[in-house]
This record gives structure tokens, C-alpha cells and sequence, in this order.
């Protein structure tokens, strides 16, 4: 565990916190919840500004959609593409029948991709012949 997930674990209990701070003095304990107080009234004055200039920089968006329609033109027609299924890239993954032999001798054939995870009797026998994945597609 690191150093800020302690921290956060000991603050998040009544009981923790009373045991954290047994031997320390009410004065040190104002003084030290009142530093977090600011330290948390600074995060959420960082927070708000952060909102405030999402929501300025959305409306400048909305703004110039408005004006590109009022044109007669589209982000398409401006060579962008509005985020959206489109401008998502598709994995192209092929897959294949693959065919291994288990510890036992038996011949299995199993159906996946190139990539990713393996069955562990694949992973196994891989691992013991020292071939690549591609060298046991079966032919069909």
C-alpha cells in the first residue's frame, strides 16, 4: 500500500482517525483540521473553475455548429467528423481454428485470435515446442 491509499484508509474511520490522533493535543488537532478545510475549499474552487470552462468551451461548440449549419455546410464538409461511431477505429481481428496437444497427449482444436489470452493446455504446449501461435492454425 502506498503512502496516499494509508493515508486515505486511516481518514476514513472515526475509530482510525481517534487512534491516529491520541496523543495530540486539541490545539493541533484545530490547526490541522483547519488546513484541511482550506485544502478543501481549494479543491473545490478548482473544480468549479474547471466546470465553468468546460461549460464555456462547450458553448463555443455549440456556437459554431450553429454557424457552420446556418452555412449550409457540415464538419464532414471541413474535413472533421463529429465524434461519434465513425470516428471510432474497428478492431480487425481474424480468427482462426487453432490445433495443440495437451500434456496428456490428447489433440485439441480451439477456436480464437491471434492475440489475447490462451487456453492454459494452448499456453502449455506453446511454451514446451517453442512454436508461435500461427503454426497451429489447422487446416480445414
Amino acid at each position: 500500500m502506498n503512502v496516499f491509499e494509508e493515508l486515505i484508509h486511516r481518514l476514513g474511520s472515526k475509530t482510525r482517525i481517534r487512534s491516529l490522533l491520541k496523543d495530540v493535543g486539541i490545539d493541533e488537532m484545530e490547526r490541522i483540521v483547519k488546513r484541511m478545510n482550506e485544502v478543501c475549499e481549494e479543491k473545490q474552487q478548482e473544480k468549479q473553475a474547471a466546470e465553468e470552462k468546460r461549460k464555456e468551451k462547450q458553448q463555443n461548440i455549440d456556437e459554431i455548429k450553429k454557424v457552420i449549419e446556418s452555412k449550409g455546410l457540415s464538419l464532414a464538409d471541413l474535413g472533421l467528423q463529429d465524434k461519434g461511431i465513425e470516428g471510432k477505429r474497428k478492431r480487425n481481428v481474424s480468427k482462426h481454428n487453432f490445433e495443440y496437444q495437451t500434456a496428456s497427449g490428447d489433440t485439441v482444436r480451439w477456436y480464437g485470435s491471434t492475440t489475447g489470452r490462451l487456453p492454459k493446455d494452448f499456453q502449455d504446449y506453446l511454451n514446451k515446442t517453442g512454436k508461435k501461435r500461427i503454426d497451429c492454425i489447422a487446416d480445414d
